[in-house]
């Protein structure tokens, strides 16, 4: 009974002991925290009653003043980042010590997890690395009738909605869009998603991307108890999904191979990394990732990249695009002043152009405002590579530690953006640039910044034309004023979607 007493005893102090230190890991820091609760702090963690980005906004707003938080993920202590140039140390200036995400995946079950935005180290750098030349301005300019192809298709399917009195559900419908066009362009696939009701492609991306109480959990077991995802071997991606796309690609590689066709696409990108190095090479990188973890190329890693890529293009470009619809229906001043500038230069370029495009100035702030007030990705994080001191501060970060960048609560911060709440092209007119800095971060910054931002931009941008162009857009009784955010999406979605009346603008 005394070893039991002992032993019960021992097992309580070390367990107050724990408590303690970790109740007081910031404040022995000298970090501002919130008083520490485990119950309190982690509420609304598993993302099911708010979005993360606007979780981490509330605390954002309660440390006004103060460069950085420290705050808790269940029991573990992280740092949530608030100055704009501590933001630009973390990811440009000191990107050697915060390069990894801190993403855990299984690989063994779920290969297409192996993707650009979750991997690190050696095998990140080289795939980054040899990805970058499939994204260049003059790869985009090549693509550009392609990618006008399918606007001219998408504004003949829009025609049936017009002028009907019904209200259209306007996420479903970009997506036709935004899909159609990374098939066609990454991939030189022919799936006639804005035809086809029943499109594969399509219902195994909404698969990943919908609303998912199931994919919400896994995500929230992913981010807070990463032992236990990986210790269980959890899947996120649904394995149909994956022998899906692993299938796709492997006869994409096939056909290519057998009919010696050559395409300039992001698919042939990555064969070309695995089919085009010489033997040399291929002998050397087979070396390097046996003893430095680097990548070899092969189909379970295209299959990865190509999955990404078009969810990617699939669900974040169309969400910005409906959001876009959804503020010019609620502002029609701006519609039309966007209309304006659309219709001088058809009339200066008599077509749809790149040139044309990129001449489009208010364009290009709608887009942006978009994405200030609908940041796709609430928050970024990195993970400290080595102990780590703040600058101007004492405080210094354990190898390991999770920090924050809380993009939704920089992005409504009135003192970055005067009445965050008000849809403003305006911020974005030319002397108002000083955004782009560093408290504009929609794709990110540095090193990590998203891949296919120039992509994301010019896809968008066709997108909204094509539609304001042709169609004025109007609200709805069935439009949610203001918006509210699905909280078991990992990117931006409204709860509702996005209904919106449809007329036609111009006689055919």
């Amino acid at each position: 009974m005394v070893l039991l007493l002992l032993l019960v005893t021992s097992c309580i102090l070390l367990m107050y002991y724990y408590w303690t230190r970790l109740n007081t890991y910031w404040l022995r820091r000298n970090v501002p925290c919130p008083k520490f609760s485990f119950f309190k702090n982690n509420r609304n963690a598993s993302l099911l009653k708010i979005t993360i980005g606007e979780n981490l906004q509330t605390i954002y707003r309660k440390y006004k003043g103060y460069p950085f938080v420290g705050i808790y993920e269940l029991a573990t202590p992280v740092l949530l980042l608030r100055d704009p140039k501590l933001i630009k140390c973390v990811l440009v200036k000191d990107f050697s010590c915060f390069q990894s995400r801190g993403i855990v995946i299984n690989e063994h079950v779920d290969p297409l997890s192996a993707h650009l935005i979750s991997l690190n180290g050696q095998r990140w750098r080289k795939l980054r690395t040899k990805l970058t030349s499939a994204f260049t301005t003059n790869k985009i300019r090549h693509v550009f009738e392609l990618i006008n192809e399918v606007s001219e298709k998408f504004k003949q399917f829009v025609a049936q909605y017009a002028n009907n009195e019904e209200p259209v559900e306007m996420r479903n419908l970009t997506a036709k869009f935004t899909s159609e066009i990374i098939a066609t362009c990454f991939f030189g696939l022919k799936i006639n998603a804005i035809q086809n009701r029943d499109s594969e492609f399509q219902k195994m991306c909404k698969k990943v991307v919908d609303p998912s109480l199931e994919m919400a959990m896994k995500r929230y077991i992913r981010d807070y108890m990463p032992g236990i995802f990986k210790w269980f071997s959890i899947c996120l991606i649904p394995r149909d999904v994956t022998a899906y796309f692993t299938k796709i690609v492997k006869e994409i590689i096939t056909h290519r191979q057998l009919n010696n066709v050559t395409r300039n696409d992001i698919m042939q990108t990555l064969i070309d990394l695995k089919y085009k190095e010489t033997k040399v090479e291929d002998a050397l990188a087979q070396n390097e990732a046996s003893e430095s973890n680097d990548i070899v190329i092969d189909d379970k890693v295209i299959a990865a990249q190509a999955f990404i890529f078009f969810l990617a293009g699939f669900d974040t470009t169309s969400l910005t695009m409906s959001f876009a619809l959804y503020e010019l229906a609620a502002n029609p001043k701006i519609q039309e002043k966007l209309y304006d500038e659309i219709r001088a230069a058809y009339e200066k370029h008599g077509c749809l152009s790149y040139d044309s495009i990129s001449e489009m100035k208010y364009l290009d702030c709608v887009v942006r405002e978009t994405l200030r007030k609908y940041p796709p990705v609430g928050a970024t994080q990195r993970i400290c590579a080595e102990s780590y001191k703040i600058p101007d501060s004492d405080v210094i970060l354990e190898k390991g530690t999770k920090v924050l960048v809380p993009i939704y609560a920089i992005h409504h911060d009135p003192l970055y953006y005067k009445n965050p709440n008000a849809f403003d092209p305006n911020r974005f007119i030319d002397e108002n640039k000083k955004h782009d800095n560093d408290t504009y971060l929609p794709f990110g910054k540095g090193p990590r910044i998203c891949i296919g931002m120039k992509f994301a931009y010019i896809q968008t941008k066709i997108g909204i034309v094509t539609f304001v162009a042709n169609y004025k857009v109007e609200l709805s009784e069935k439009t949610t004023i203001p918006l509210e955010f699905e909280p078991t999406t990992f990117t931006l979605t409204s709860k509702s979607g996005i209904w919106l009346k449809i007329f036609r603008r111009l006689q055919e």
